[in-house]
C-alpha cells in the first residue's frame, strides 16, 4: 500500500487534479465529503461513487490517484527547475479572496509572485478592441491606483487590460496577469513581452498546468479568477462584441463581486447601449469623473 504521508499536501492535490482528473468543483465536493485530502486519497472506489454526480469511471480514476503521487512529486520538481511556482488551496499563502468563489481553484501556477494578502486590489479590465480614449482613461486609473498602493489584476489579452498593466507598472505599482492558458502557451507576439515586464514586480498566474492551451472552456473559468482575486472590478470600455468582458461581468454578478463602470465626464461611457445595459443589469455602479476614483479605492475592503 502506498504511504501517502510521505508526500506533501501540494503533491497530493496535484495527484488528484492533474492525474486523477479532479476539477475545481469536484475537488470542492470531495473535500466537503471526505474533510481532508488524505481521506480522499484513501477512499475506495465504491465510497467515491456514492457521491452524487460522480460516475463509476471518474470514481475509478480518482481512486487510482495515489498511484501517481511519485509522478506528481517529480512533476512539481520539474516546474521548480523552470521557475514556475505553485500553491494549493490548502496552503496558507493561497489568496483568501478566492474562497469567495463556489469552486476555488485547487491549484495556482505562477511566475513572479501572488498578490500580497491584506492589500487593496482591483481588477481593471475592458475590451480588447480599445479606443485611444479608453486606453487614456484606463492608464489614468492605473496610475492613480498605483500611487495609492492598490494592486492591479488584469488579463494578457491586449487592449484595455494591457494598458492597465503598462500604466500601473510604469507608475511603480504592482500588477498581476491572469491567463486563460498554461504559462507555456502565452502568446509570443503580445503576451510574453508584457508578462516578462509584469513578473519584475508582480506575477503571472494561471489555474492551468503550463502545457494547457486556451479554449472556449478556459476563458469563463479564468474570468472567475480575475474577479475573485480583487475586492472589486473596474470596467473602462466594453461593447456588445466584448465577449470576455461581458462574461466577466456575469461572473461578478453570480458571486456578488462589486463592479464599477467608469464614465468620462466629457465624453460619456466608452460603450454601446447593449453592453452598457448588460453591465448595469449585472449590478455595475456608474462612476463619473476622475475625482471619484478615491471612492473606488475606499470601497476596496
Amino acid at each position: 500500500m502506498i504511504d501517502i504521508s510521505k508526500y506533501t499536501e501540494t503533491v497530493q492535490v496535484m495527484a488528484l487534479c492533474r492525474f486523477g482528473g479532479v476539477t475545481p468543483r469536484m475537488f470542492e465536493v470531495l473535500l466537503r465529503h471526505f474533510k481532508t485530502v488524505p481521506n480522499i486519497l484513501l477512499a475506495e472506489t465504491v465510497e467515491i461513487q456514492e457521491i452524487e454526480g460522480i460516475t463509476p469511471e471518474v470514481a475509478e480514476k480518482i481512486a487510482a490517484a495515489p498511484e501517481t503521487l511519485q509522478e506528481a512529486d517529480l512533476y512539481i520538481s520539474g516546474l521548480a527547475q523552470r521557475e514556475i511556482a505553485l500553491v494549493s488551496r490548502l496552503d496558507p499563502n493561497f489568496p483568501e479572496l478566492l474562497f469567495e468563489l463556489n469552486d476555488p481553484p485547487p491549484m495556482l501556477y505562477f511566475r513572479g509572485r501572488l498578490p500580497k494578502p491584506g492589500q487593496k486590489t482591483v481588477s481593471l479590465i475592458g475590451t480588447r478592441e480599445a479606443s485611444g480614449e479608453g486606453i487614456e482613461m484606463t492608464s489614468r486609473l492605473a496610475r492613480e491606483f498605483a500611487a495609492a498602493g492598490v494592486q492591479i489584476v488584469s488579463s494578457l489579452v491586449g487592449g484595455i487590460d494591457s494598458a492597465a498593466h503598462l500604466a500601473g507598472s510604469t507608475a511603480g505599482g504592482d500588477t498581476f496577469a491572469v491567463t486563460d492558458c498554461g504559462i507555456d502557451h502565452i502568446s509570443q507576439a503580445e503576451g510574453v513581452p508584457l508578462a516578462i515586464d509584469i513578473i519584475r514586480t508582480g506575477g503571472v498566474v494561471s489555474e492551468y498546468p503550463p502545457d494547457t492551451e486556451a479554449s472556449d472552456a478556459t476563458m469563463p473559468q479564468t474570468n472567475r479568477i480575475l474577479a475573485g482575486l480583487a475586492q472589486a472590478v473596474v470596467v473602462t470600455e466594453v461593447y456588445g462584441g466584448s465577449v470576455r468582458t461581458l462574461d466577466l461581468l456575469k461572473s461578478c454578478s453570480e458571486i456578488g463581486k462589486m463592479v464599477f463602470f467608469m464614465i468620462d465626464p466629457e465624453r460619456g461611457a466608452y460603450s454601446d447601449e447593449a453592453a452598457l445595459g448588460q453591465a448595469m443589469d449585472s449590478g455595475a455602479i456608474p462612476i463619473e469623473g476622475y475625482d471619484r476614483i478615491g471612492d473606488i479605492i475606499k470601497s476596496l475592503v
